[in-house]
């Protein structure tokens, strides 16, 4: 959650690699993050598979996404 707050928005389309792209249930409650890498494609880590490459137009993913962060210097 703090991530989330503390990063500078990014609208989906305007995603670049190694930006943040959270998930949850609302802004106020983020319960994933991953890092994005190009492509609609981000790296993120499950817990049963470790680290993984999914896609934002998967189902799972577009159900839950809440926005994209940049890492404010």
């Amino acid at each position: 959650q703090q991530q989330y707050d503390q990063s500078e928005r990014i609208d989906v389309d305007e995603l670049k690699e190694g930006d943040l792209v959270f998930f949850g249930s609302s802004k106020r409650h983020i319960t994933h993050v991953g890092i994005y890498v190009t492509n609609n494609k981000f790296f993120n880590a499950s817990t049963s598979s470790g680290v993984i490459i999914n896609d934002l137009n998967e189902t799972y993913w577009k159900n839950k996404f809440v926005g994209g962060g940049r890492v404010v210097k």
